[in-house]
Order: structure tokens, then C-alpha cells, then sequence
């Protein structure tokens, strides 16, 4: 006999897909059917699992719902398949919908069924708009009603004590616009009244109109309002102007954008912190791991090395002698190493984790660098080695390793010198091999391993996707179970790190749409930004 699968009635709030709440998303994800207006609910669709049942039931809106009773009847019978079930309500399930009807019908089947709130628009999408639904200058309450209500409904809207109302939302205002002022007007409410109506709040093609009560039907008409709008009356709408935060084409030119994070997930908190700051929607999706590499010995023993040979720091000033004991040393001296490095360079954040962790293990300390210049490849790696209170003796102006061996031409000749190079296991070897027919003697050890996915889930949809390093697009690719590249990615528009990452990412048959021109975080963003400025 097969078990009964839950129903659950999620509602998926006022339509920026960054306030759904993460139970909602979660759900999404893990449905066996999901039950929903298919066109209004495309976007968030694209976290459902490929082999995941979608049912369309259609939308007011669309002119093409179902009757509620077909799609409490789908509900009941694909819980009573087995499968996961999750229904799909713009805003919040239980404001002017009908999940009550279909949660009392669960519950009267002996089914599993739970409620998920959503943000209602009532509040959020005049909150998008630059008004607050109370405020303790203008208004200490407000009030909900729906803009339509059938005439045979049972309960009917007392107009008089709407027309009273401190302040007044209207939901789903646009089709009986006229019949609703009428109702106002003649309730008494005044026809100089602050009025506000959005359409589409919270978007990137929300749209705000400031008037008045008594003119909002011409304002409305010459502005071609049309659902999904709401409308609010009251003084709060004078804080519109005051209050309007959101402006989707200048702060937030990646408004609505779902942006595809493909960085470990230890380091992509503060690109996607950045991301979201510019109206992205984040999503991190990994697709390498770094790991620590199998068999430390041979680093280890270059930090011993290095950490022992002679301190090139100027020794302390000479002090008269003076009568106290001389102190003799509890243990004898280490013993110099001959050929000692002159350069230790580093080449990522990651390596500057991996160094320090063995130095650490090793029991030395930062002190252990005094005898080495030091080499970062950019700034990324610069700021990791700060946070251990190193400042580089060199950053190349190009992050690449190209750009590293340029630095130090500019330094003068490097024959003779020995390098210490901790990096990736995979690391190209242009840095290395450039020293080497500088005359340079190279000591190029793993300090770390990153390992690209091999086979991971696939790539969820997204409007762009980020690559940071050869090894992500790697990944990348390997997650595609043999599907071709451009085929998932043919209305999406990839953005790399810098040259390197490009060459790879063309070489995996991946397009692109744009190379940052720095190579850093903030160029890639900066890349982001002029992408959206040119579509």
C-alpha cells in the first residue's frame, strides 16, 4: 500500500524571488509534483529537482484557472501517490486565496498538509514603493481589502468604514478601478487624498504612481496601469518621495538577475554579498573543492627551511657591556641551512591557508618570513596574507602569471635567486617555468589540491554565470552529464575572471559573453554591472 505524501500550500511572496523565505525554497527543491500558475511562477520553478511533476492550473490573471475544485481534487490524488506536493500562492496562502479551502479538504482526506507563509504585497510592495503601512506620524493602522469581491459572496465591504480608514490597501485594485473611487468618494472619504498604486512591486519593472483619490482614474488610464497593481490611500503615501529607496535601473542594475556562483563555498560569501547589494539573486553552486594536499612532507620541509635560514632584518644595535651575567641559550643553536630562499611567492587566498596551516602545525609563526621576501599575485592573496600581518614586497599590476614574472623584470635579474612556490596542485606552470629561464632556481610544491566536480547535480538555470578559475569551469562541464554547454547555457549570458579562466572555458566548447577587465572580484562585478548597462 503506498504512503500517503504531504501537501503543502507555499506562498511564494509579492514576486522578487529574493523574498521567498528559505522553507518555501527548500520545498521547491524537494517536491515530487508541484502545483502552481506555471507562468507566474517560472522563475522560482527553476530550483525544482528536472525529474519533479509540474502541474499548471493557470491564474486569474491569465484567464485561464482552473476551478478550485479540479485542483483540490489534483492535490488529494497526487498526495495519495505518494509524491511530495507542493502548491504555489503568490504572496501570502492565506490573503484573499483559497488555500483554506484546500487545506480544510486535506485534512478531511486524513492527509498530511501544512501552511507556508509568504510576504504579503500588501506590505511589501509598498515598502518597494517608499511607503510604510504605518508610521507614528501619519498612521497608526492599517487596513486590507480586496479590490473585487463577487456579488453573491456572503460578506460584502462596508465602504463607510473603509472610507475611514487611516490607511487603506487595496489588493488587485486595476479592473473595478472606477466602481472602487465611486464607493470611496461617496463614503466621504476626501478626493484630495493621498493615492498610490504599483504595479508589479518589487520587480525590476515595478511602476509607481503618486496622485489622488479623486484623479485616479485619469492618472491610471494615462499611465496604462495594469495587473498586477495595489493601491494605497492615506497620509503614509506622502512618504513616498521622502522613503523611495528602490530604484531597480540605478542602484540595482542586477536587479531580478539570478547570478550562478560557481566559488567554493567558504569564499563566495562576500561576492555574494556584492551581488545582492546590486540586486542579484545569488545562487552558489560549487564546482570544485579545495582540499588539503595527501602528503605534506615536501612542503613542510621547504617551511622548515625557509623558517630556519638566516634573517636578512638588520641585527639589533650594539649596547655597552655591562656588568649582569650573559644568558646562555637553554637549547643549541639550529644549524643554517646553505642556499636559502630568497622569495616566497603565493598565488591565491588558498594558499596563504594552506602555508599558514602548516606553518602553524609546524609550530612557527609569522616571525618565520623574516628572512624571505614576499610575492602575492594580486590583491585577493595580499588581503589574505594582511589578516597574518604580512605586506607583500611585490603585487604585480596584471593578476596573472604573466604578470607576476613582468614584476619582477621590473625588479631586475632574478639568476640565482631561489623561489619558493606553495600553490594549487593544478596550478598552471607558466610562473615556474618563466623563473626557471630567468636563471632562477624553483622549488614548486602543492600546498593544496582543487579538485573540480565530477559528477554533481545539474546546473541550476540562471540569467548569468560566474567562473573564477579554469578549475570552476571544469567543473562546471563535468556536472553537464555530456550535454553540451552552449545548450544549457544558450539564454544565458557567462562572465570569466580574467583570460586564463576564458581560454579554458573556450576550450570546454563554454560561451562567453564577457572577460573582467581586472582580474579580481571587484572587476568581475564591474563587468556584471556593464553587462546590464548594454542589455
Amino acid at each position: 500500500m503506498t504512503q500517503n505524501g504531504p501537501i503543502y500550500l507555499v506562498g511564494t511572496g509579492p514576486g522578487d524571488p529574493g523574498l521567498l523565505t528559505v522553507k518555501a525554497q527548500a520545498l521547491i527543491r524537494e517536491a515530487d509534483a508541484i502545483v502552481a500558475d506555471l507562468l507566474t511562477h517560472a522563475r522560482l520553478l527553476r530550483d525544482a529537482r528536472p525529474e519533479a511533476e509540474l502541474h499548471d492550473i493557470g491564474g486569474r490573471r491569465h484567464g485561464n484557472k482552473k476551478p478550485e475544485p479540479d485542483v483540490i481534487r489534483l492535490l488529494l490524488e497526487l498526495a495519495r501517490q505518494g509524491k511530495s506536493v507542493v502548491r504555489l500562492w503568490s504572496g501570502d496562502p492565506v490573503v484573499f486565496t483559497k488555500a483554506a479551502d484546500e487545506l480544510v479538504a486535506a485534512r478531511q482526506a486524513g492527509l498530511r498538509v501544512e501552511l507556508v507563509p509568504g510576504v504579503t504585497s500588501a506590505i511589501a510592495a509598498l515598502a518597494y514603493a517608499g511607503v510604510p503601512v504605518t508610521h507614528w506620524n501619519y498612521g497608526l493602522s492599517f487596513t486590507v481589502v480586496a479590490g473585487y469581491i463577487h456579488a453573491d459572496s456572503p460578506l460584502q465591504p462596508d465602504w463607510a468604514t473603509l472610507a475611514r480608514s487611516e490607511t487603506l490597501v487595496i489588493l488587485m485594485p486595476t479592473e473595478y478601478l472606477s466602481d472602487l473611487v465611486a464607493k470611496l468618494l461617496a463614503a466621504g472619504r476626501a478626493a484630495d487624498t493621498p493615492a498610490l498604486l504599483v504595479q508589479n512591486g518589487t520587480l525590476p519593472n515595478q511602476k509607481r504612481i503618486l496622485t489622488r483619490l479623486g484623479d485616479l482614474i485619469r492618472v491610471a488610464e494615462a499611465h496604462q496601469v495594469a495587473p498586477p497593481t495595489i493601491l494605497a490611500l492615506g497620509e503614509v503615501v506622502r512618504l513616498a518621495e521622502t522613503l523611495d529607496w528602490f530604484q531597480p535601473g540605478h542602484d540595482y542594475p542586477l536587479l531580478g538577475q539570478r547570478v550562478l556562483v560557481t566559488r567554493p563555498t567558504h569564499q563566495a560569501a562576500e561576492f555574494m554579498a556584492e551581488l545582492r547589494a546590486l540586486g542579484a539573486e545569488p545562487i552558489s553552486f560549487p564546482t570544485i573543492e579545495i582540499r588539503p594536499v595527501e602528503d605534506p612532507a615536501a612542503l613542510d620541509q621547504a617551511i622548515r627551511h625557509l623558517a630556519t635560514q638566516p634573517s636578512q632584518i638588520s641585527p639589533p644595535p650594539s649596547f655597552p657591556p655591562s656588568n649582569l651575567p650573559t644568558l646562555q641559550p637553554s637549547n643549541p643553536p639550529i644549524l643554517q641551512p646553505s642556499n636559502p630562499y630568497h622569495w616566497l611567492v603565493l598565488t591565491s587566498a588558498n594558499g596563504v591557508a594552506a602555508f599558514w596551516e602548516r606553518l602553524v602545525v609546524l609550530g612557527f609563526d609569522s616571525r618565520s618570513l623574516a628572512s624571505v621576501k614576499v610575492a602575492a599575485i594580486g590583491p585577493a592573496t595580499a588581503e589574505a596574507l594582511g589578516r597574518y600581518g604580512i605586506k607583500p614586497d611585490l603585487v604585480p599590476a596584471v593578476y596573472t602569471a604573466e604578470g607576476v614574472l613582468a614584476a619582477f623584470d621590473g625588479l631586475g635579474s632574478v639568476a640565482g635567486q631561489r623561489f619558493l612556490l606553495a600553490r594549487a596542485d593544478i596550478a598552471r606552470k607558466t610562473l615556474a617555468a618563466g623563473l626557471i629561464e630567468r636563471g632562477a632556481q624553483v622549488d614548486e610544491i602543492p600546498a593544496y589540491r582543487t579538485v573540480p566536480v565530477e559528477q554533481g547535480v545539474t546546473p541550476p538555470a540562471a540569467d548569468i554565470v560566474t567562473f573564477t578559475s579554469s578549475s570552476t569551469v571544469q567543473g562546471y562541464v563535468n556536472c553537464l552529464a555530456g550535454r553540451a554547454p552552449a545548450e544549457l547555457l544558450a539564454d544565458t549570458q557567462v562572465v570569466c575572471i580574467g583570460p586564463i579562466t576564458a581560454a579554458t572555458a573556450r576550450e570546454l566548447q563554454v560561451p562567453i559573453t564577457a572577460v573582467a577587465a581586472e582580474y579580481t572580484i571587484a572587476g568581475l562585478l564591474s563587468a556584471l554591472k556593464k553587462i546590464s548597462e548594454e542589455t
